[in-house]
Order: C-alpha cells, then sequence, then structure tokens
C-alpha cells in the first residue's frame, strides 16, 4: 500500500515536472498574453461543460430500470463521484462506489445502486469510444492521408468495433464472474472480493436483466452520453473565438475527441497533469496550430476543471454530512 502510494506520488511529481517543462518551452510570457486577453470571459468557460455533465447525467438516468430518482439528485451525486475520479489516479473508476453509497439515501440498494453505475459507465465508456474513432478518421481526412495508409489506418480504427462487443459480451454474460474466475486462474486471492462473490453474482445477474428486457433505456443512454461528449465541442469553439483562432467543426472535433483520448491513456497519472497538456500540444501542432494557443487551451480546461472539482468536493462534504445526521436517526 505505501509503495503503490510512493508510486502514485512519483507519476504526480513527473506529470508536474513535465507540464512546467512544457509552459518553460512555450514561453510563460506567451501564455500570459493569451490569458489576459480573455480576462472576466473566463468565467464564461463554465457554462459548457454544464451542458456535458447534464447530458451525462441523462444518460445515467437510464441505466436506472424502476426506480425513479431527481435529475438534480443524480446531477449532484454524479458531480461528488466525478470530483473523485478527477483527482484520484484509478482510470476514472474510484468515484463510482460513491455515487451508489449516495444513492442508499434515496432508497436506493447498493446492489441496485452499482448495477446503475456499471451500465451508465460502460455505456459512457462505449460512446466515447466511438466519439473517439470517429475523431481518428476526420484526423486522417484532415491530414489528407490517402490510398493503401488510410486504409490500413481504418482498419486499426475498426479494432475498436471488436472491443465494444467484447465489452457487452463480458457484461451480458457476467463482469465479476469473468473476473472472479480470471482471479482465480492467475491463483490472486482477494478477500474482500471473495467474501462479497454472493453480491457480485447478484450484481451480474441485475447487469443481464437490465440488457435482456431495456434495450430502449440503454439506447436512450447511448444517445445522450454521445450528446455529452459531441457537446464538449461548445467548450473548444468557445475557447478558440475568445483567443481569436477560428476553426472549423471538424477541426473541432479532432482536437475535442483526440482530448478526452489523451486524458484516457494518462489517467494513471494523478489528475492526468501533463499528460493531458502534451497531448493537446500534439495534436494543435499536428494540425499545424501553435503550441503556445494548445497549452493556453490545456490550462484553460484545467481551471474549468479545478473549479468543477472544488464544486464537486463541496457537494461531496454536504452528502457525506447529510448521510452521517440521518445514521443516527436510523
Amino acid at each position: 500500500m505505501k509503495n503503490r502510494r510512493k508510486f502514485k506520488i512519483l507519476l504526480l511529481i513527473i506529470g508536474c515536472a513535465i507540464l512546467f517543462a512544457l509552459v518553460y518551452k512555450v514561453g510563460p510570457s506567451t501564455i500570459y498574453h493569451h490569458l489576459s486577453i480573455l480576462k472576466w470571459k473566463i468565467l464564461l468557460l463554465l457554462f459548457p461543460y454544464m451542458l456535458v455533465f447534464a447530458l451525462d447525467t441523462m444518460g445515467w438516468k437510464y441505466s436506472f430500470t424502476k426506480i425513479k430518482i431527481s435529475f438534480k439528485d443524480l446531477f449532484l451525486i454524479r458531480l461528488a463521484g466525478e470530483s473523485v475520479n478527477w483527482i484520484v489516479p484509478s482510470a476514472n473508476l474510484a468515484g463510482e462506489p460513491m455515487k451508489a453509497y449516495f444513492l442508499k439515501k434515496h432508497n436506493v440498494s447498493m446492489v441496485d445502486g452499482m448495477t446503475s453505475v456499471v451500465i451508465s459507465k460502460t455505456i459512457l465508456m462505449i460512446s466515447q469510444i466511438i466519439f473517439v474513432m470517429i475523431g481518428v478518421v476526420f484526423f486522417l481526412y484532415k491530414l489528407n492521408v490517402s490510398g493503401t495508409r488510410l486504409i490500413s489506418s481504418i482498419a486499426i480504427i475498426l479494432l475498436g468495433v471488436p472491443v465494444i462487443m467484447f465489452i457487452i459480451f463480458i457484461q451480458k454474460h457476467g463482469l465479476f464472474a469473468f473476473l472472479l474466475k480470471l482471479l482465480r486462474m492467475l491463483r490472486i486471492r482477494i478477500r474482500y472480493i471473495e467474501e462479497r462473490e454472493e453480491r457480485l453474482m447478484e450484481l451480474d445477474k441485475n447487469i443481464y436483466q437490465f440488457y435482456s428486457h431495456n434495450k430502449k433505456k440503454a439506447f436512450y443512454s447511448f444517445v445522450y452520453c454521445f450528446l455529452g461528449w459531441m457537446a464538449g465541442l461548445i467548450e473548444v469553439f468557445l475557447i478558440l473565438y475568445l483567443l481569436d483562432i477560428p476553426v472549423d467543426t471538424v477541426s473541432a472535433y479532432i482536437i475535442e475527441s483526440l482530448s478526452t483520448a489523451a486524458r484516457g491513456v494518462t489517467s494513471f497519472i494523478p489528475g492526468s497533469i501533463g499528460g493531458q497538456e502534451g497531448g493537446i500540444i500534439a495534436i494543435f501542432v499536428s494540425m499545424k496550430l501553435s503550441a503556445s494557443i494548445a497549452l493556453t487551451f490545456g490550462i484553460l480546461k484545467r481551471l474549468r476543471e479545478l473549479i468543477w472539482t472544488g464544486a464537486g468536493l463541496f457537494v461531496l462534504s454536504k452528502l457525506e454530512w447529510a448521510i452521517a445526521e440521518s445514521s443516527p436517526k436510523e
């Protein structure tokens, strides 16, 4: 445990070092000049993500079966859980059990809560894979890749399809049963998981029933999640418009889709610090946009992220306090 903590701290230090190196190379004065142009307009950047978050919350809402819970409560619970995902290096999974835990206050059992969380996270991940795949195709088009290279590149991109099919297959046939079987094959015993095998099997059953009897809900959940990724384009347009860098829709799609991919790939670093910014610079430079604009863009996204994380941690403390107060009464 101590070694893991030390490793995470080391990754954080490396990430910060990469970020500082990028700032130094681009030039702090150049970045400051870009940021000083915006002034109070920076506050406008908080609003596009509100739409993204609302659409993703609607995607989660459709992952419930018979249970009804208000959009407002789901929005706040998701905000609290995502704030943990943003700061804990766990491939955006650390905050998911927390969402199920806070659903208990709304008379949702832990198993039902985790069922909705697993389903919504899976659908969100599938929609992201498709979103990124389309972005890579646009990127190849933008680079004027043609002929044999284009065909081979698209063939590689289409590998995402069997990945999606595998994810759906595993979930329909028992995700946790598969993981338990895999751990036992590797002779890895985790006491916490072993003791909860019965509840995990119940969770698998609930997930299977959802996909078998709620295909329309699963489709609506996917649509809202995909629209959430698409809504991220508004933030790209707004940031670059405020920086006086006009871009077309295809370019905005490429920037947003590949930026999310860069963050996902570097999610093992706390907050993807350094990795996300490095990925954004690589995307901008390949599209013949300046590195200084790219880093300013990355810093502005980071600023928005910090404010939303702060809001999420505030909501998290409020939810924990509400549960702590209700526990003695119960």
